[in-house]
């Protein structure tokens, strides 16, 4: 058997990559030397003239002062004339209640009496109290209605005669006509004596005593 001997092929070189290593070994060549050369220091010059600082004097100014403005004069206003108002009516008070009165007429003097001629007072006596007087109330509550009253169921009209001083209040209290019950009769004198008050009777622009009489009524609803 015959063995056959390989042929020997012949050696290339690879020119492209030759050429690139090669310009890759020239740079890192040429950097190391860059690297080792030493800065150049520049001198610095000794006899280098320094600018000495100047002053100036600057020329002061005077400053001319402001003047202060003016001071406003205040200016004074006048208080409009008041203007007049008209004064309001004055409202007279209405009357109060007036219950129907009776006039008493007093009877005359029988004739033929002696007439007393006692001495002469020396001040003048007071005006007899005016009789007949249609009064009229100011402050007139009523009545609280008896108890035994309401128990037998007692009502009616009582008619009293009253004398009203120069100060509206009642002097005197008298029963003129009864309502027929007792206790009717007596709470209407005590009320009327105790409570009430009426504007007084006048004569010539004075005030005066005057009888009148009052009807106080009682009655159940």
């Amino acid at each position: 058997m015959v063995r056959t001997q390989p042929g020997i092929s012949p050696i290339r070189f690879d020119t492209s990559r030759i050429l690139a290593y090669s310009t890759a070994i020239a740079l890192h060549a040429l950097a190391a030397g860059l690297l080792l050369i030493p800065l150049s220091q520049v001198p610095i010059r000794s006899d280098a003239v320094v600018p000495e600082p100047r002053w100036q004097l600057q020329e002061i100014v005077p400053v001319v002062p402001t003047p202060p403005p003016p001071t406003p004069v205040p200016v004074v206003k006048h208080a409009p004339p008041p203007t007049p108002h008209a004064l309001p009516a004055p409202v007279e008070n209405a009357p109060m209640p007036v219950f129907a009165t009776e006039a008493v007429i007093p009877q005359p003097a029988e004739s033929g009496m002696p007439t007393d001629t006692g001495p002469v007072a020396d001040s003048i006596a007071p005006p007899a109290p005016l009789v007949g007087v249609q009064l009229r109330y100011l402050h007139a509550p009523a009545p609280a209605y008896p108890r035994d009253a309401l128990r037998v169921g007692a009502q009616g009209t009582v008619t009293l005669r009253v004398l009203v001083g120069v100060d509206g209040k009642p002097l005197e209290v008298s029963v003129e006509r009864s309502s027929g019950n007792r206790s009717l009769d007596n709470a209407a004198r005590s009320q009327v004596l105790r409570q009430w008050t009426f504007q007084p009777a006048t004569d010539n622009g004075r005030a005066v005593q005057a009888y009148g009489l009052v009807p106080v009524d009682f009655k159940l609803n």
